[in-house]
């Protein structure tokens, strides 16, 4: 061992940490270290203090601020939601999951929370109604646990925790699979009540159906995003985070040349007739227009599942480089499209 006992004390008695105080001075792979442990009264403890920085070293561990002292909550409002809002497009959706995690984990540090503690988490929010009276879905806890893993995650990125604990937590099994989408005989039906303060549903629904296109993904084209002379539309805003081309059909087509008339460029194609600006969601008057029309589990992302299924009804198949879709043939007439989210 390279324990030395040190001090300036000339007292006539038995030296202790209490007047001296030991040191330690070791090298490993040509590495010096040294220092002092005040905490030693007696050899065997400096001995057993130098072991436990030995292994320390071994591991990594030698010098590293302690960590898991800080709250939550604090990392969330300081730390997480700039990152969302500088790295996610979808950082809105955090915002407004935040307030329940905040809540649930609001006065514990990272040290605090353990897998068991995630579990109480995703049991509680399975248990807890909505804000109607209904059932929470699974879809929105597992959605709220990916969150709190993310948060996670990044405070072990930045230094404020060694290991995540959502990594030792079972995710849910969820049955979100979908085979819905709108049959022949629904499509008049639902157009038909697309008239009056519903009246701009109308070519979106048609685009919808005939490019296959994420709701996100249409209400954000711009006229500079359309190329008549190759008949495709050139989506940016991808789910991918790539460029890709998808092709327009005749009704397409037609539809997108009276919607850019008198437009520039940088314009949207898609403007609410009220405000002039571009549509945020649609959700709401779609869902008001199934009503109406009598169509009952209809979503607006069946309108993608739509055009997959009716391609593979006319017997194409598009190569899985396109990311548009992959088709898969079932029984006889039931050839329907595997929808990718």
């Amino acid at each position: 061992m390279s324990v030395n006992l040190r001090g300036t004390c000339k007292s006539n008695h038995r030296h202790s940490g209490e007047c001296k105080r030991f040191y330690y001075s070791f090298r490993i792979r040509g590495k010096r270290y040294r220092g002092a442990i005040p905490e030693a009264r007696t050899k065997w403890q400096a001995e057993q203090a130098e072991l436990r920085i030995k292994q320390e070293i071994f591991e990594g561990r030698f010098g590293r601020q302690e960590t898991g002292k800080r709250l939550v909550a604090d990392f969330i409002d300081s730390d997480y939601l700039p990152w969302a809002k500088a790295n996610k497009r979808s950082w809105r959706e955090d915002e407004y999951k935040l307030p329940v995690i905040r809540t649930f984990f609001s006065g514990k540090s990272f040290r605090d929370v353990s897998p068991l503690l995630i579990e109480k988490f995703k049991s509680e929010r399975l248990a807890t109604p909505t804000k109607h009276g209904t059932t929470r879905s699974r879809t929105t806890v597992s959605l709220e646990l990916a969150l709190v893993s993310r948060i996670f995650s990044l405070a072990v990125e930045l230094g404020e925790l060694e290991l995540n604990p959502c990594g030792r937590v079972r995710k849910l099994k969820l049955d979100n699979q979908r085979y819905r989408y709108l049959y022949p005989e629904e499509e008049p039906q639902l157009k038909s009540v697309l008239t009056g303060p519903r009246a701009h549903l109308l070519d979106l629904v048609s685009v919808a159906i005939g490019t296959g296109l994420r709701k996100n993904e249409q209400l954000s084209l711009k006229v500079e995003h359309l190329d008549f002379a190759r008949n495709v539309i050139i989506v940016t805003r991808t789910k991918a985070g790539k460029n890709r081309e998808v092709p327009m059909n005749s009704e397409v087509r037609e539809i997108l040349l009276r919607l850019v008339h008198h437009k520039r460029s940088g314009d949207y194609l898609f403007v609410s007739p009220k405000t002039g600006t571009r549509f945020k969601d649609i959700k709401h008057s779609f869902q008001k227009a199934c009503e109406l029309a009598g169509i009952e589990g209809l979503v607006w992302h069946d309108l993608r599942a739509t055009f997959g299924t009716r391609l593979g009804e006319a017997g194409f198949e598009l190569s899985p480089s396109r990311s548009l879709w992959v088709t898969r043939t079932c029984e006889l007439h039931s050839v329907t499209c595997e929808r990718l989210n």
